[in-house]
């Protein structure tokens, strides 16, 4: 949280390698913030690589971000955690398995992105040294969740039942069904990505918003405007042709606790 009781806070949704939404995006949510002279930070809800062509420039501009606006934070999402998880192996064997299982989420866009052979085995050295010190070092600091005064941001979501503070690491990044469905209060309206919406908008429930849009699939990367007092306004860069998006303000879709979510 945050000391700052004038402080807005700009989620931003799954970049997945999307970097040109999101510079729209950081550049839309800077104007912004100077037209109404708002003091702000940015807090990514993860997924910043894998799917779509871009994560490694989508990387940089999460560092940049990160440190030009104070207080800005990277929750770490599934697959930002993936090459942790290959770094962190050191059996041969499980590590080139955990490099398939990236191929199989994505991982291939990130890996031409960062100049790493797709047809050889990827050895973690190669890792370390076509992502760098500074990129790694961002991903290892991320943090698991973001609390605000009336919101939770978080990658996932929350396991209904279970104090956030207890909440482990791997229900934050991965969790799907149990908290989708879940019509109990978190205590906290909870923001989260992971599970693209099925309109392909940010999409408003009674405990939850969801602003997944799935950048790298609907050309459209969706961002949650969250005040000081808790009101919320949505913002989108979308595509509008090859080379160019458009920054605007997005209309969400109030859903209730019956409406199906499309997990993918």
């Amino acid at each position: 949280m945050t000391g700052n009781a004038s402080l807005h806070t700009f989620a931003i949704g799954d970049v997945h390698g999307r970097a040109d939404l999101l510079e729209e995006m950081l550049s839309g949510i800077a104007g912004k913030a100077r037209n109404e002279a708002i003091d702000y930070r940015i807090v990514f809800l993860g997924d910043i690589m894998d799917r779509g062509p871009e994560s490694r420039k989508a990387m940089d501009l999460v560092i940049r971000t990160l440190r030009d606006r104070p207080g800005s934070k990277l929750i770490r999402g599934n697959h930002d955690a993936l090459p942790l998880r290959i770094l962190g192996e050191a059996d041969p064997a499980v590590q080139a398995d955990l490099v398939n299982h990236w191929r199989d989420l994505g991982g291939s866009e990130t890996m031409l992105s960062y100049g790493l052979p797709l047809d050889a085995a990827i050895t973690s050295e190669e890792i370390r040294h076509r992502f760098g010190d500074e990129r790694l070092q961002c991903l290892r600091a991320a943090v698991r969740y973001v609390e605000l005064d009336h919101h939770i941001l978080v990658h996932a979501g929350l396991k209904p039942g279970i104090p956030l503070a207890e909440q482990d690491a791997h229900t934050l990044m991965w969790i799907r069904d149990e908290f989708l469905n879940a019509s109990t209060s978190f205590g906290k309206i909870v923001v989260h990505g992971h599970t693209i919406t099925s309109s392909a908008r940010v999409e408003i429930f009674p405990n939850r918003i969801a602003i997944d849009t799935g950048a790298f699939a609907t050309n459209i990367l969706s961002a949650l405007k969250i005040s000081p007092s808790g009101d919320v306004a949505v913002l989108q860069t979308t595509e509008v042709r090859p080379g160019s998006c458009r920054f605007h303000e997005g209309r969400p879709l109030k859903r209730s606790h019956d409406d199906a979510d499309m997990p993918f």
